[in-house]
Formats: C-alpha cells, structure tokens, sequence
C-alpha cells in the first residue's frame, strides 16, 4: 500500500465522525412531518438538563447512521499517477488500521468547543440552579411505579464539585443494556463531570436497597452537538468496571429496540414511561419511580414523537429515561430514551395539559451501539 493511499484512509475515517447529520423534523412538527421526514426547522422553547437539572432540549430529532463507503486499497486515485513509493513505516500502518472512536462515529463525551452550553430546566424556568438536590421522579400526574415492572432502568446522576464548595448534580435516568453498559442521553453527560454517578436496585430511592454506583467512561454519538444542532443524535452509552456493574444485581438487562411488529403508531398506539424527575414543572423531584402512558404520535428512523394523556407526561428530570412498548404476552421492550418535551401550545407552560415529547428512536442506533461496545470490549484504550 502506498503512502498516498494510507493518508487517503487517513482522511476518510476522521470524516465518518460527520456521517449521521441529516435532518429531520423535531418534536414541534405535526406527525405526518415527522413520519415522512420533513426538513422543515421550528423555533420552539427549549427544556435541557446539566449539570444541575435534568436536560429536556427541543429541535430538530436524531439520525440514523450512514452507510460507511467502501474503499479500494488496490486502485489509483481517479487521474493519479503510478507513483513508486518508499514502503510505510510500520507505525504508520498501525496508526491507519488502529480502530478509533471516530471511525465509529462516536467521541468521548463533551461539547465541541466554543459551542452553547446546554441550558438547564432552571435557567429556562428562571429558578435558581439547584445544588446538592433532593432525589426524585420523573413524571407529571403520573403513578407510582414497581421497580420489576420497568426491566433495566437506573436514575443517573453526574455530579461535579463547584469552586463554591457546594455540589452541582444533573438528573437524568438511564437503562441497561449489557452487563456492563448503559444507553441514556448525551445532553445528560456533555459537561465536564468529577463523577457519573447511577443509583439502581429500588423503585424508591431513599430506601436502604439503593445501591450507588459509577460508570467509568460516557461516549456520545459524533453527530451529537447539543443547542448547535438541535440535539440530534442525542444518545450515549456509560461503561462500567466489573466490580461497579456487578453492585446492581436487581437492575436486569433490558430488551433493546425489538418489536413483533413494526413500531408505528398503528401498532403501538401507547407506551409507557418511567424514571425519577419533577412531578411539576418548578416543582421538587420525587423519591418514588413513577410512571405514565403517552401517545404515540409518529415514528422516524431516529426519533418517537409523544403526546401527553390526561395532562400526564414527561417533565424535567427524566432525560435519558426509557419509552417502553407491551407486546401481546405483556412483555416490554425499551424503544426510546428521552431527549426533549416541548411546551404546551395553548398556555405556553412547560410539563402542563397537552404537550408533545421526543424519544431518540433507539432502533435507528442499534448498529451504532453494538459497533461502539465490539470495539470499546476489544480494545479498551480506544475508549478512555
């Protein structure tokens, strides 16, 4: 292989990390837009959580990975001369086939620089930032949930200490799915944190069966730019040692994207949601897990858009929390996790009445996924 080709490769694997950015509509848009794939943007007020609040974003939804394109290490550039070439080095080779993160279209997690920072639920509430929060649940109107009945989720919390001496936590959830790995939002994870913490074992989570524990590295989706790009590809996935993984013996691995049918609202009209955030919008975060059915309005390759019942949704603390779907035998299965709910039209409040949600459509990430933890599991510089 000629040096000029090497440096060709070179050059298209730091380019996959930009594959994914397509457009599509976001959790504004009507249902038959964001079934066919509309590219129409709306202004729409944003909820997000960092590091002091959960992180309920709204813009334009996530993608699907692109197709990595072939590449024939035998030919010519198109017009290029037959060049005789001194042979690679060695370390060049390896620095070529060497896997990165990138070429899996993933990143540790961080925002690029000179991006906005994610806003948090109380800045945009125009509260103050909580510190050292109280624990709690994700759901407005919502009920008391068993922890049994809602396989794999975890409330994640990633925590930093502020020169003020005081604690800034965010509040999220995320779900399993590996024994050592687990998917939640990237917005949840994009600030730098001192500890990425994730509370499992019980519904309620002041109960002495809660067990805390730590995830060891978050990487985010390369596609993934936070305000910049209207939180598209907004999806992580958070590693585990052995030894923190095995503490959560009573959060089982939960079934991941599989539906017996297509996932279409005329097949799964409803789902449910579960997770520990604010009961209401400036309101406090609950201990219990909760839980409530949404609507299921559209369906695209990258996001689930959803409707609150009854004045029951989602709200601010449940980023990264699981949308599940029943199939006939009553078994669940994790569809979405959740990125952005937007306000009610009417009144303009957030979490109140009739508003709309987005889950990142966990089935259009599944090869994403399942490459990011192959390489991570085979080689595990590459990802820390």
């Amino acid at each position: 292989m000629k040096t000029a080709q090497l440096l060709a490769m070179a050059v298209l694997a730091a380019s996959l990390s930009a594959c994914d950015q397509v457009r599509l509509p976001g959790a504004g848009d009507t249902a038959a837009q964001q079934a066919n794939g509309s590219e129409d943007d709306l202004t729409i007020s944003e909820v997000a959580t960092d590091a002091a609040d959960d992180e309920l974003p709204v813009s334009s939804a996530p993608v699907t990975e692109g197709e990595t394109p072939t590449v024939d290490r035998d030919a010519p550039a198109p017009g290029a001369e037959t060049l005789t070439a001194e042979p690679a080095s060695a370390a060049a080779l390896a620095a070529v086939a060497r896997p990165t993160l990138a070429l899996y279209n993933a990143s540790r997690c961080a925002l690029p620089e000179g991006a906005a920072a994610t806003p948090t639920v109380a800045s945009v509430a125009g509260a103050t930032q909580l510190e050292e929060p109280v624990i709690g649940t994700e759901a407005v109107n919502a009920l008391a949930a068993s922890l049994s009945s809602f396989p794999g989720i975890v409330k994640l919390e990633p925590r930093r200490a502020e020169v003020s001496g005081t604690i800034a936590s965010g509040h999220c959830s995320a779900v399993r799915i590996r024994a050592n790995w687990f998917v939640t939002a990237a917005h949840c994870v994009d600030q730098p944190y001192d500890e990425i913490r994730l509370i499992g074992d019980a519904a309620n989570l002041r109960s002495p069966a809660a067990r805390i524990t730590a995830a060891e590295t978050a990487i985010c989706h390369g596609g993934y730019l936070g305000t910049d790009n209207g939180y598209s590809n907004d999806i992580a996935l958070l590693h585990l040692s052995d030894a923190q993984a095995a503490s959560l013996t009573n959060v089982p691995i939960a079934r991941i994207a599989t539906t017996s049918q297509p996932l279409a609202p005329a097949n799964y009209p409803t789902g449910d949601m579960a997770g520990w955030g604010l009961t209401h919008f400036g309101g406090q975060l609950s201990n219990e897990l909760l839980t409530t059915s949404l609507k299921i309005t559209a369906v695209g390759p990258a996001a689930i858009t959803v409707a609150s019942q009854s004045g029951a949704g989602p709200c601010s603390g449940g980023s990264g929390g699981p949308l599940y779907v029943s199939e006939a035998d009553g078994s669940k299965s994790v569809v979405g996790i959740l990125s952005v709910v937007e306000q009610n039209r009417a009144t303009g409040q957030f979490c109140a009445g009739d508003y709309n949600g987005r889950y990142t459509n966990l089935q259009g990430y599944t090869g994403w996924m399942d490459s990011v933890i192959a390489l991570c599991e085979a080689q595990p510089d590459a990802c820390k």
